[in-house]
Formats: structure tokens, sequence, C-alpha cells
């Protein structure tokens, strides 16, 4: 029976459980800290009845890609299965497939590319597994129509250290400015920390630890002769 205990004792020091953590969450209330780059806070107008607060980062960079807002981590530890969230703002009048398109927003992690999606403010909704649309109307900043959308994004594993993730617009004739921008809210990062060992049982640590398997090998071969 002490030999089994010992075993188990084994297995579960072995045994190193996960657990989920917040790396980062910011619904840009009162500050937007960790970000770089551009951006600004600013009210969330009609955004506020969608799910939006009262304060998101917006950034109306102009460029081909224009300037990112930038979010940077440091872990301390390597995380599993991250997933980003975020709800995103298309403000104005975003261009789609349309004479003045195309209007994309790029999310880049690490800067390899993880989502590029077109929208198109005066035509459908745009559609894929990472969106889920919260209105198609006008939510302010001008007589345009807007859109909603919370998103979501599996990330994978990161191992410990610095990591990045750029949100930015992109198009050849991305207008930026008062005429076509975006925004986030609500924005978080989590995943599944490895979570510490358990204390080995102060009877079967260290040295006892080792005594208790030498004596199952003397065992076994008092059982053999």
């Amino acid at each position: 029976m002490k030999f089994k205990a010992i075993l188990a004792a084994l297995a579960a020091a072995a045994t190193i459980p996960a657990s989920a953590s917040v790396l980062y969450s910011n619904n840009f209330e009162a500050n937007a800290n960790g970000f770089t780059g551009a951006g600004f806070l600013t009210g969330t107008q009609g955004y506020g009845q969608v799910g939006f607060g009262s304060q998101m980062l917006r950034n109306t960079a102009a460029g081909n890609p224009a300037a990112a807002s930038v979010l940077n981590l440091n872990l301390e530890g390597a995380v599993g299965d991250a997933t980003l969230k975020l709800s995103f703002a298309a403000i104005d009048s975003w261009d789609g497939s349309n004479c003045c398109g195309p209007d994309y927003f790029n999310i880049r992690v690490d800067g390899t590319l993880l989502y590029k999606q077109n929208f198109d403010t005066f035509g459908a909704a745009a559609s894929d597994a990472h969106l889920a649309l919260l209105s198609h109307t006008n939510l302010g900043f001008s007589g345009w129509e807007d859109q909603a959308y919370n998103m979501t994004f599996n990330l994978g594993n990161l191992a410990a250290g610095a990591h990045t993730i750029e949100f930015f617009a992109s198009g050849n004739v991305w207008q930026a400015g008062d005429d076509e921008s975006w925004a986030i809210d609500n924005l978080s990062v989590d995943g599944e920390r490895a979570a510490p060992p358990a204390d080995v049982p102060e009877p079967v640590s260290g040295a006892l630890l080792l005594g208790g398997l030498g004596a199952m090998a003397l065992v076994r071969r008092r059982r053999r002769a």
C-alpha cells in the first residue's frame, strides 16, 4: 500500500493542470493602457446602444496601410489556446467593393496577418466565422450608416515574453479622418496558463521518495529470487 501511495504522489506531482486567465482586458472607459501607436479615446455616441460603453478607442489614421493601434503584451509564462475578443465599429463610409473601395480592417499578431476583411457600410454586412453583427444603421459621427460587430479570434499558443497585436485599416483609396474610421471596445485576451505543480506531500518528498523507490526495486528482486 505504501508503494501505491508513492506512485500516486508521483503522478499527482507530474500532472500540471491549466487554468483560464485573463491576460488583458480594457473597456477604454478610463485609459488605453497597453496600447501604443495611433488612436485616441472618444465617446461612443450611438454605439453605446449596441453594447459599447461610453468610450472607445478610435483610429482615424490615413495611409495604406494606415498607422496601427498596437496592443503590447508581456507574458510571464507560456499560454495555451489564447482568445482575442473585441467589439468593432466601422464608422461612416466604408466602401467595400464599390467605386471607392476596398476598405480593409486588419489584425496582425507578432508581425503575421491574422485577419483581413473588406467592410461595406452601404451594402450587406460582412459575414465570416469571426463576426457577430450588432447593428447596421447610423450610429453617429456623421449622416452615413455605420456597422458594429463583436469579433472573436483564436490566437493559439503564445510563448512567454513580448507580443504585439496590431489593429489597422488599409486600401488603396482608404480616405480616413472623418470620412471613414474605425474603433474598438470591450477588448480582452485570455488563455490557459499552466498552474504551478502541487507540492509533493512531505512523507514522500526528497530523499524519502527516492528511498521508497529503492525499496520497491529491492522487493521486486526478492520476489524473483
